[in-house]
């Protein structure tokens, strides 16, 4: 990847992920390019409103979604300041590496979600039905559908598969409302005595950056209460 793409990706106000690596801060925290140069310079990365202190020559990865993917580059945290805003610089990289959405932490949820095909423009998009998410991450999630049949019904998701897209809208339990497009990259259905669940793991094909920080920073937060609960 050349050096233009990255100067082309890298700009003030971009919004990105700081990924700690190592130590008791180890996670995925949302950030921002604040000024660019031979330094980058990132805002620092918070919990709960309070500044994660990190060490200079620290290791970490910085990761943005882009058109096309997401890609990331390791660095060492070069400075820090803490006035008159929190602010770390690392060397500004060369060139990225484009990592797969499946290397995003997922953890186990239960949030309603609406979904519905997104269909060729010639056809008209069918209405939104509702599913929950049991599984989230920043890169995509897995979804369970319930289908209870009724007599001369037939099954209202036989024409999802691998492969089909869909349109997502659900909330965070901070309030966060997310609108994601996103595609099946796999399906499995389970026939029960309440009738077919179709378990459904989706890749986000589509998603606002911001949008994607919240869901990252929701999924730090659950895996600090399940570290804090010993279920972790």
């Amino acid at each position: 990847m050349n050096v233009t793409y990255v100067e082309r990706i890298l700009d003030v106000n971009r919004k990105v992920t700081i990924v700690i690596l190592e130590g008791h801060y180890r996670g995925r925290y949302p950030s921002r390019i604040e000024d660019m140069g031979q330094v980058l310079l990132l805002a620092a990365p918070t919990r709960k409103g309070a500044v994660v202190r990190l060490n200079v020559g620290e290791p970490i990865r910085v990761e943005i979604l882009a058109k096309g993917g997401v890609y990331a580059f390791d660095a060492y945290v070069d400075s820090i300041t803490l006035e008159p805003i929190p602010i770390i610089g690392v060397g500004a990289p060369e060139n990225f590496s484009r990592i797969q959405r499946r290397e995003f932490v997922r953890v186990a949820v239960n949030l309603p979600v609406k979904y519905r095909p997104l269909k060729p423009a010639s056809e008209d998009p069918s209405g939104y039905k509702s599913a929950h998410i049991v599984n989230l991450s920043g890169g995509g999630a897995r979804i369970a559908i319930w289908h209870v049949p009724k007599d001369g019904d037939l099954d209202e998701n036989k024409n999802l598969d691998v492969g089909s897209r869909l349109q997502l809208e659900f909330e965070l339990p901070c309030g966060s409302k997310i609108k994601a497009e996103a595609v099946i990259i796999r399906i499995a259905g389970k026939r029960t005595e309440k009738g077919m669940c179709h378990n459904i793991a989706v890749e986000f094909t589509e998603i606002d950056q911001k949008e994607q920080d919240d869901i990252a920073r929701h999924v730090l937060e659950c895996q600090y209460e399940m570290r804090r609960k010993g279920l972790l």
